[in-house]
């Protein structure tokens, strides 16, 4: 059936929907008629005729309800029928409506908080490039603990690793920061030259730490965020 007659059933169907009952109902008649006539013809008694061809129509309302479900848009105007009816009975009893209408919206924004949380912990990708490749790295200690590489292990990783393009090692805390008008408490970490190389960013202003940077005896350097 091509598109353009599929769409103007389909509108016909929804809102011309009396009009189409009406031409059905008139349709299943006219052939029921049709099969009547065929077999008074055949030498039976109008009433034996009249028996025998709704036998074999199975029935003017099945044939109906088929054809109705093999119509476009018939679902649409069944959800809509089904709306309004939901409507009518709502509407007679407005004190449970209106628990039914709060309790829905309070299981709604638990749903959304819940898969806001979700999303923002599990779901949504790290704001890198190719952050589904970054992977953390941890020592289990004999009891099941999980820590941090020990730098002599760390070294050895780095050194003899031939999985990754880049390795760093971070530690990271909290600390209170003074100097301006009043202390305050920030996130800070000490981390490995490589780190920034990892995530694939570079800074805003200045220069991104060097192996310079961790050598025994080399100056404090720092990167502040954007935020900060």
């Amino acid at each position: 059936m091509p598109l353009l007659v599929k769409v103007r059933s389909f509108l016909r169907n929804l809102f011309l929907s009396r009009r189409v009952e009406a031409d059905l109902d008139q349709e299943v008649h006219s052939h029921l008629e049709m099969l009547t006539e065929e077999n008074i013809r055949a030498g039976m008694a109008p009433d034996e005729a009249q028996r025998a061809a709704q036998i074999e129509l199975n029935g003017v309302e099945q044939v109906k309800e088929q054809v109705r479900e093999e119509r476009l848009g018939n679902w649409l105007h069944s959800v809509v029928s089904d709306c309004r009816y939901g409507l009518r009975q709502l509407r007679k009893n407005p004190g449970a409506t209106a628990v039914m209408v709060f309790t829905l919206a309070l299981a709604i924004g638990a749903a959304a908080a819940i898969f806001s949380v979700v999303y923002g912990v599990l779901l949504r990708p790290l704001p890198y490039t190719d952050s589904n490749r970054i992977m953390a790295v941890f020592e289990v200690n004999s009891q099941g603990r999980r820590s941090h590489l020990a730098d002599p292990n760390f070294d050895d990783f780095r050194d003899q690793s031939r999985s990754f393009q880049a390795i760093a090692k971070y530690n990271d805390y909290v600390v209170s920061v003074s100097g301006a008008s009043q202390p305050s408490r920030t996130m800070v970490a000490h981390v490995s030259p490589d780190f920034l190389k990892i995530f694939g960013i570079q800074p805003l202003l200045g220069r991104d730490f060097t192996a310079d940077d961790a050598k025994k005896g080399a100056g404090r350097t720092v990167l502040a965020s954007y935020g900060y």
